[in-house]
């Protein structure tokens, strides 16, 4: 924590809240060991495609469309399988959407023991340096805007508490809407002159790199965790116009990170992808156009052996609006008067729709996640300002995250 409070003073207060949270859920959460069956996606060398090599468990026969919302509880989920990627997939073949049937349990302690579950799968114990081991976990980049930020600063501590060293290794600096030519140019004079450079609509989205050094049974296994800022789907706080002769050519901040940062950098092994984000909202018209464009950045860019994970976003809580800036359950941009929850729903479904092809298709190494709407609408005391949550939050996302990602 030392090295924390020395190169990352401005963020100690909320890693810190994340961490006393952290600490408790891993107790009950991690031990240590491996609870997980080899992965079902087999990767090849070059990276440039993945099979399933076997079968997920058959859904319950109470999973159906138009079913009624039913969690079994104590000993009646004792038959129910690890909620697992490919048991996912199965699920929105079935059900064409996110889980969305849950509760919470383990309500009467402290907020940090708490879980939420799921109607047709468990969520399984893990141990994290073992899994990102034996995945072949060694890069894991987040994106997004200041819900992406705290997520990221969740899996960060996440990571210190499953007993990792982390080190600062580089960030883009304090906030600011201005994006950080000289992060992004990595010292290149030719690059930076090419940027086009425009404000961002969050002041939170800031690119960061931690590098975590894990102890696991054969030895030490370090995994980078990296943060970079992406406000919109089509992101045009950085780009590179046309016509230069030594550097290509990128219309969103997106296309710049796959097509020429990330290959010089590193590309990442797992990509978090956070949808439909808070700064859509009032970018209806044009969001499901958005997200195909964003997707097909990904497919052209990004190799196949790189998982992107697809997480919703959560529900807000208009009534923690300040008054000036709410009338009733109103969010207001502009000239727009938006209904927040409603259309975070419709949103989501939209896109869902959109990703439906390559969720469903293991070629595309793309998987889907928990409906963060549903899992968060029971959390209205953890919300803080009707869109961001407390650290509590954002460290059961990661443990729900990371359980899917170690079962398989």
């Amino acid at each position: 924590m030392c090295i924390l409070k020395q190169q990352f003073r401005l963020f100690i207060p909320l890693l810190c809240l994340t961490s006393i949270a952290v600490l408790g859920f891993t107790f009950s959460f991690f031990d240590g060991r491996s609870f997980w069956d080899p992965d079902l996606s087999e990767k090849s060398d070059k990276g440039n495609d993945t099979n399933e090599t076997s079968l997920p468990p058959s859904l319950p026969d109470f999973v159906r469309p138009g079913s009624k919302c039913n969690v079994p509880l104590g000993p009646n989920r004792a038959h129910l399988p690890p909620c697992t990627h490919s048991l996912f997939r199965l699920y929105y073949s079935k059900m064409a959407s996110f889980p969305e049937c849950g509760a919470w349990v383990e309500t009467e302690g402290y907020s940090f023991s708490q879980r939420y579950i799921l109607d047709f799968c468990e969520f399984k114990p893990y141990s994290l340096p073992e899994c990102s081991l034996r995945n072949g976990l060694y890069h894991i980049l987040i994106l997004g805007d200041s819900q992406g930020w705290r997520t990221y600063l969740s899996m960060v501590n996440t990571t210190i508490w499953a007993g990792s060293n982390c080190h600062l290794v580089k960030t883009e600096g304090i906030k600011s809407r201005t994006p950080s030519a000289d992060y992004f140019s990595l010292g290149r004079k030719s690059l930076n002159d090419t940027f086009v450079i425009a404000d961002r609509g969050c002041v939170w989205c800031r690119a960061a790199v931690y590098d975590c050094e894990m102890h696991t049974e054969s030895g030490f296994h370090t995994v980078r965790l990296e943060f970079s800022p992406a406000y919109k789907f089509k992101d045009p706080s950085l780009s590179i116009s046309p016509g230069n002769t030594n550097w290509r050519s990128a219309e969103t901040f997106q296309e710049f990170l796959f097509s020429t940062y990330l290959p010089m950098t590193g590309m990442p092994d797992a990509i978090v992808m956070p949808m439909p984000l808070n700064h859509e909202l009032w970018n209806y018209e044009n969001v499901t156009s958005d997200v195909q464009s964003l997707v097909d950045v990904i497919i052209k860019y990004v190799p196949r052996s790189t998982q992107v994970h697809w997480m919703p976003t959560a529900s807000t809580f208009p009534s923690k609006r300040q008054p000036e800036n709410i009338v009733h359950n109103l969010y207001t941009y502009g000239k727009d008067h938006i209904l927040a929850n409603p259309m975070i729903y419709r949103l989501t479904t939209q896109i869902t729709k959109v990703l439906e092809p390559y969720l469903l298709d293991s070629f595309y190494n793309m998987y889907g996640f928990v409906g963060l709407f549903n899992m968060s609408s029971a959390k209205e005391d953890w919300n803080e300002e009707a869109i961001h949550f407390n650290y509590l939050w954002y460290a059961h996302v990661i443990r729900t995250l990371l359980s899917i990602l170690c079962a398989g």
